[in-house]
């Protein structure tokens, strides 16, 4: 009988800590979160608590890592996307400027011809 209260105890202790752990791993998400002015994160450590809370025993990390990883992908594809749209309108805004340039020398060369 003291074998198995002494095992309950080690186990507490272990789920104890784990879930310790997995509090500051949501308090740093959250922070960072309000610090960068980013829902995403702020929602991110919202579904990590989540999953903490529901998670299995064997490595209740596995699914946080998972949306870590996740959360990565789309912050990096929604880069890509601003970045390719960044050089679309680089480079409209460059030819329109060049166009205005050319009538604006048009409407010049027209105005000392009168």
């Amino acid at each position: 009988v003291e074998g198995a209260s002494l095992a309950q105890v080690s186990l507490v202790q272990v789920s104890s800590k784990l879930a310790s752990r997995g509090l500051e791993v949501v308090r740093l998400i959250r922070d960072l979160g309000h610090k960068q002015s980013a829902k995403a994160l702020v929602q991110l450590a919202g579904k990590v608590a989540s999953a903490i809370r529901n998670a299995d025993s064997a490595d209740p990390f596995a699914k946080v890592r998972d949306m870590i990883s996740d959360m990565i992908t789309k912050l990096e594809d929604a880069a890509g996307a601003d970045a390719a749209k960044k050089a679309f309108c680089d480079k409209e805004l460059g030819v329109t400027k060049e166009q205005k340039e050319d009538k604006t020398d048009e409407i010049a060369e027209l105005h000392t011809k009168e």
